[in-house]
Formats: structure tokens, sequence, C-alpha cells
């Protein structure tokens, strides 16, 4: 599917190409910031609920394993709870494997799939799905473990993000489109991460940034990122 591509020597988290996607200054930034990442509560609950999908969803026997991770977190029971009851409505696959390590060689990336099957993976998501399709940062995470999987197994896989907030299964599948984004996207990334001072997309995006209270780069025109994001 990606022939005629050179090699990459970088090795790049999906999780920073995406970010690369969405602002580079944010990567750029990212990497040179000493903070530790601190994991959301929903999220906490949306992958221990994960491991249960494909059978039925008991909220006492979740629980008590959650409360291992999150004692006496009440904003983690009313999470499971709403969680439990959107997910009870739909039929889910169960996993053959969970939090299994994807990479490709031939372009530097590497990342970890939430659940793996042998035709297909899952991206867990917390929160609700959008009205339609996918949001853009999970179609190109997608699209990354994509390109992963065939290169380690020899064969195309496809991928579903499964927003558990809303107990909703969408599927992706990889277009010529994708490809070129992720090729823009995983220049973008490299650049940042060997210390080239990125340009900085403005949006939406910058109202959930870490860094939009220091970030002083100068406006500039809309990347195609960024009218790409407009439209999810």
């Amino acid at each position: 599917m990606l022939n005629g591509i050179k090699m990459h020597d970088e090795k790049i988290s999906v999780t920073d190409l995406v970010k690369a996607a969405t602002c580079p200054m944010q990567l750029y930034l990212a990497k040179s910031a000493d903070r530790g990442f601190t994991e959301p509560v929903s999220y906490t609950v949306a992958k221990l609920v994960s491991y249960h999908l494909g059978e039925p969803l008991f909220t006492d026997e979740i629980w008590e394993e959650l409360e291992a991770i999150l004692p006496g977190n009440d904003d983690a029971r009313r999470i499971l709870e709403q969680m439990i009851a959107a997910c009870s409505k739909v039929t889910w696959r169960h996993a053959d494997q969970y939090e299994v390590p994807v990479f490709s060689k031939k372009y530097g990336i590497y990342g970890r799939v939430d659940r793996f099957f042998d035709d297909s993976f899952s991206i867990i998501r917390s929160g609700a799905a959008p009205a339609h399709g996918v949001y853009f940062s999970d179609r190109l995470k997608a699209v990354c473990y994509s390109i992963c999987l065939e290169e380690m197994y020899g064969k195309p896989f496809y991928g579903r993000i499964e927003y558990l907030g809303s107990g909703t299964i969408r599927s992706v599948v990889v277009q010529p489109q994708d490809i070129r984004t992720f090729l823009l996207a995983l220049r973008l990334a490299e650049k940042a991460v060997k210390g080239e001072i990125p340009k900085v997309i403005r949006g939406h995006q910058c109202l959930q940034c870490r860094f939009a209270g220091t970030c002083s780069a100068i406006e500039k025109p809309k990347s195609l990122f960024s009218r790409m994001m407009s439209k999810t």
C-alpha cells in the first residue's frame, strides 16, 4: 500500500504524530516541557470497561476492579454507570488481545492498539461519538495503526473507533487521502522532534491546549489540517 517511500530512522510515537497534525508547535513545546501525564478518570474507566466488551457488563463486578485503581472515586462510579448503560445497548466483539504494541520500521513510528482482532483493531474513546464519522485525530491514529499492522502482518487491517461514552462504533477504512494526510503529519512531527521551530495552527484546539497561555507565535494562515478539522 505504501511502496516507494524511504525508510525513516526516527522513532516517533503515534500520539506525537497526531499532536503534530493538530499543531506542530504543541508537539515542539511538549518535548521541552517537564510535566507528567495524568490519565483522566473517564479514560481509566473506559479502558477497564473495554476489557469486558463482548461479554455481559455487570456494574458491580467492574466497579470492584475499578476501586483497586481509583478507590473511593464517586466520579468514577457515576461515569462507569453511564458508560455501561450506553454500551449495553450495543453488540461488541470480544478482543483477541489488548494493549498490543505496533510499529513501522519503514516510517519510524510506534504505538499501542487498545483491542486487537485477527482482521482489525479498535481504539477506545471515553467520550461520545460525533454526529457523523469520527474525529480527525481519531481517524489519523487509526490510519497510523493500520499502516503499522499491515507492515507487521503483511495484510490490510481496518480500524474501529469505539466511543464508549455513547456506545457507538465507527469503522475507519484507509483511503488515499488518509495516506497523504499521514505523510504530511509525519514530516511535521519529524521536524518538531528534531528541534525545528514549527508554525502554529490556530483553531478550536487551542482552547484545550496546555500551552495556549504561553504560545506567543504570530497568527498564521489556516493550514490543511485546520481546514480539515473544521469540517469534522
